[in-house]
């Protein structure tokens, strides 16, 4: 029977964090179960003595939907949605506690009469008063004074206490007040549940770029709520979900000493200090008593005043004098001077692009990280190492990274760097689905000083929406149940038996590629497999510099004449290759042969193809001059021609992102492959049946296992990146090798490959057990 007054019940049933719903003793047996970005409720293991309302009160103002309270025989559920509380025996929940539980779940929905769009709603008329469309500085500080109002008189607020300054209070105001005060059905907003737990999202909504207005009145003399903002699903500011800053937290924090009377943290890029609140609850929940100094910096001046705002509360209604902090408005934390004795670096840096930055940005990037990266590092890479260089000599960092740190070459020598400066603790990959308003392959990472030979729990999640928070409370689930692993199909928690999993790779695998990886490499050492870097040279097809102007579809080129029909070639691109058979979908002008290039003048261009010049090309002229390295002298020329494609000759080929459905043999050369690969034998392959065996092994089942350890998986399934920085480093039979051509695996693999090539793709499946019993010896 389950023991559900007891908190540890429900900690280890279903890895939720119990959260006290107020520090006080008044609320010592009230929480808010947290569990990981939905599905949260309050819960009470003690009768409160308070009436329905209190309740519902309680539960709107946390932003949950369900107050549960445990009495002796009873568990009575209040959700603010329902007109009246929900009483069920207490022993038929003991009896089904999982069924329960995703009872709570399936009743804790969002809603727009939820605490946070309700606010949000009266903030957005804030912003259609104050006009402001970037910087929402006096929308917000109307905000912050509304939410006072729960507590204070308008006419009587003491400003300075609550750290707000220049607040000119516009007219109707009252109307705002009143809305806020009545609430939603009668159900009061509870000032100190909203700040403490409902104030991540509430904030972060301040952050949007306003695209329009509406300034009409409503009918009570108040502004309008319609307001259209920007979601910027490829920005680099990431607005830190609640469950991910709670996860960094608990694993940052458990690292500390526990005697340790003075606590120094640090976050440089606050945003609305969503790490650094997380950080004083859990540390208030853990019974720290020390003294904490906090230091936050961010570009944006809604995220300091916001910061300002939640600290100076926490300071004054849990922390009092333990606490201090400082808050700094600053162009680019990079450049600021940083101190070397933090104990804890919590942050979720910007992940802008090399192309994203200006020169001032990218010298600030280049300074801090040196000569420890080549090529165009992101700027969430520096802020990473700035931290671990300025934390003491026990201090601990906490960091959301973008996925790329963990794999790319260009961070290989930084990644060696910092892993002979700190311990990792925790890494794990979360996936595409992380923040709301982005696509961002987010991951994270929590380290400490100084560097001791230790493995880190690894964290894979299958990149799909909803998982990784799953996967982040089976990790609490797993601590509380003092277990060692978690494996599911959609992902896995695991120590490896040693870190790096892969050479020079950060990357996190499940548990069953991890398994995997550990027998294929033995194979590899033994030189019974080589890697595709040593067999094949994996070309990037052409690029044409302008598609408009170059490529069209096969209507198109049936209706050229047909002397000019010898300038272009079918193409191989992400749409051409289906089930291993290639389809001729588009064409791409292609002036050039084995020699060399066939028109070099524009005198020959328009004598050669003059349907094609006047008809297309020529619309395009301007453009096509202006591109880098061409000219009046060169600009019907394609930007990059591929030199190794000039030759007629049987290529293996693939798409630029695919899987094992997306190679194929040009078996007679004549395909310009643009937005594909071209695999060129390393050594010249003397029959054309080497293609096939290559085809028959990179079609099989078997080989998408191997792109999800070694490649680049991509967002929305089973696609992965096939070019050759993702595929190098796989795993293949050597065809040059004579006991391989000679084996019975060789000839059957050949003809599987000529059937794919006909289109009997179903065929495949019969290369795995040839594969496994052959050359991968049964993995």
């Amino acid at each position: 029977m389950k023991h559900i007054n007891q908190i540890l019940t429900w900690k280890q049933s279903f890895g939720l964090l119990p959260i006290h719903l107020l520090p006080t003793d008044g609320y010592k047996n009230s929480y808010i179960m947290l569990n990981g970005g939905y599905g949260n409720f309050c819960l009470a293991t003690q009768l409160l003595n308070k009436d329905t309302y209190n309740y519902y009160s309680f539960a709107w103002s946390s932003n949950t939907k369900n107050f549960v309270v445990i009495n002796d025989s009873n568990v009575i559920i209040y959700n603010w949605k329902k007109e009246k509380p929900e009483k069920i025996q207490k022993k038929q929940v003991e009896d089904n506690f999982e069924k329960f539980y995703k009872y709570l779940v399936k009743d804790s929905y969002k809603s727009q009469d939820d605490i946070v769009p309700f606010i949000i709603d009266i903030f957005k008329q804030f912003r259609n008063l104050t006009q402001e469309k970037t910087s929402a500085i006096e929308a917000l500080n109307l905000l912050f004074v509304l939410l006072v109002t729960i507590k204070e008189d308008i006419n009587s607020i003491d400003f300075k206490k609550w750290g707000l300054t220049n607040i000119k209070i516009p007219k109707n105001f009252d109307c705002y007040v009143d809305k806020l005060k009545n609430g939603f059905l009668n159900i009061k907003p509870d000032l100190d549940l909203i700040i403490r737990h409902s104030s991540g999202l509430l904030f972060q909504e301040a952050q949007k770029e306003v695209l329009f207005f509406d300034r009409q009145m409503n009918l009570w003399g108040g502004f309008s709520n319609k307001i259209k903002s920007e979601k910027k699903m490829y920005s680099s500011i990431h607005y830190t979900p609640s469950f991910l800053a709670r996860t960094i937290v608990e694993n940052a924090i458990k690292e500390l000493n526990p005697n340790t009377k003075n606590l120094k943290i640090f976050d440089p890029a606050c945003g609305s200090s969503e790490f650094l609140v997380e950080v004083l609850k859990q540390l208030k929940e853990n019974g720290y008593s020390g003294h904490i100094q906090i230091i936050g910096w961010d570009s944006s001046q809604t995220a300091i005043n916001t910061s300002e705002f939640l600290l100076n509360y926490e300071k004054r209604m849990n922390w009092k004098e333990k606490l201090t902090y400082n808050l700094a408005l600053v162009e680019d934390s990079l450049k600021e001077s940083w101190a070397d004795d933090y104990d804890l670096i919590l942050m979720n840096p910007p992940f802008v692009s090399w192309e994203q930055m200006d020169k001032k940005s990218r010298d600030s990037v280049k300074e801090v990280l040196d000569k420890n990266v080549k090529g165009k590092p992101n700027q969430a890479s520096a802020f990473f190492y700035k931290a671990i260089q300025s934390l003491k000599e026990d201090g601990i960092i906490g960091c959301v990274i973008p996925s790329s740190f963990f794999s790319l070459d260009a961070y290989q020598k930084l990644r060696n760097e910092i892993y002979d400066l700190i311990s990792i603790n925790l890494i794990g990959k979360l996936g595409n689905f992380v923040f709301e308003d982005a696509l961002t392959d987010a991951s994270l990472i929590v380290g400490c000083k100084p560097k001791k030979n230790i493995i880190p729990f690894v964290i894979w999640t299958k990149n799909e929406k909803g998982i990784a928070q799953n996967a982040l409370r089976e990790l609490r689930k797993m601590y509380y149940s003092q277990s060692f692993k978690v494996v599911d199909k959609d992902y896995s928690i695991y120590k490896p038996i040693s870190f790096p999993i892969a050479k020079e790779n950060w990357k996190p695998i499940s548990f069953s590629e991890n398994e995997l990886l550990k027998n294929i490499e033995r194979f590899v050492y033994e030189g019974n497999l080589l890697r595709v870097i040593d067999v094949f040279n994996v070309h990037q097809g052409i690029r044409t510099g302008n598609n408009k102007a170059f490529k069209f579809s096969k209507a198109e080129y049936i209706g050229l004449p047909e002397n000019e029909k010898f300038f272009f070639r079918p193409v191989i691109d992400n749409e051409s290759i289906k089930n291993c058979k290639i389809l001729e979908k588009s064409y791409v002008w292609y002036p050039y042969s084995e020699d060399g290039l066939l028109i070099k003048t524009e005198d020959k261009l328009t004598k050669s193809v003059p349907y094609f010049l006047k008809n297309k090309l020529a619309h395009f002229r301007d453009e096509l001059i202006n591109r880098s390295r061409k000219d009046k002298s060169n600009w019907w020329l394609l930007s990059e021609h591929r030199a190794w494609l000039r030759k007629i000759e049987p290529r293996l080929v693939s798409t630029e992102f695919g899987n094992s459905h997306s190679f194929a043999v040009d078996k007679r050369g004549i395909f310009a492959v643009e937005r594909g690969n071209a695999w060129l034998p390393k050594k010249t392959f003397i029959r054309i049946d080497y293609y096939y065996f290559y085809l028959a092994i990179f079609s099989s089942t078997f080989f998408d296992k191997l792109l999800s350890v070694y490649s680049k998986q991509l967002a929305g399934g089973h696609w992965y990146d096939l070019g050759k920085k993702y595929t190098k480093d796989i795993p293949i039979p050597d065809v040059n090798l004579s006991n391989v051509r000679n084996s019975l695996a060789y000839s059957q693999l050949v003809e599987i490959g000529k059937e794919l090539s006909k289109g009997n793709f179903n065929i495949r499946t019969i290369s795995d057990k040839i594969l496994l019993k052959s050359f991968y010896h049964a993995i």
